[in-house]
């Protein structure tokens, strides 16, 4: 199965140059943990929930003051959405991501997450992880 057919089609997007803050409300507007970076459609970055709080709040910065560009992670890993859902599964546990912006020709067209593809191979997601050697990395 490819991830076009589970990714989601409306990913939400935030400019580079986008304040923290404003990128905390989109999210909260939106209730998504992530927005894809983008200029001109063609993705730069990825910033999570998580970078917002971590990599922003917790070092003591203005929110209102800091851009996403500072915060976002980048390069950003990306899958075709002609890739094999087992391929792109894989690839998210050896690069240690949760999610996966969908380009076709350097385009944003999704995005789809770990959870997606648990779902579309509904098998939980442990089991998932433990196929593709998640385990021997956890106990090491």
């Amino acid at each position: 199965m490819f991830l076009r057919r589970i990714m989601a089609t409306n990913p939400v997007v935030v400019s580079p140059q986008e304040s923290v803050a404003n990128a905390a409300k989109l999210m909260r507007q939106s209730n998504v943990g992530c927005l894809i970076v983008t200029n001109s459609n063609s993705v730069q970055g990825i910033v999570t929930d998580r970078d917002l709080t971590v990599r922003c709040l917790a070092e003591g910065h203005n929110p209102g003051g800091c851009r996403v560009s500072h915060h976002m992670t980048s390069p950003v890993t990306t899958a075709a959405s002609t890739m094999d859902i087992l391929d792109a599964a894989r690839l998210m546990v050896e690069q240690g991501v949760k999610r996966l912006p969908v380009v076709d020709e350097e385009r944003l067209i999704g995005l789809v997450s770990l959870s997606d593809i648990a779902q579309a191979m509904d098998r939980p997601m442990h089991d998932l992880l433990l196929g593709m050697g998640a385990a021997r990395r956890m106990a090491a």
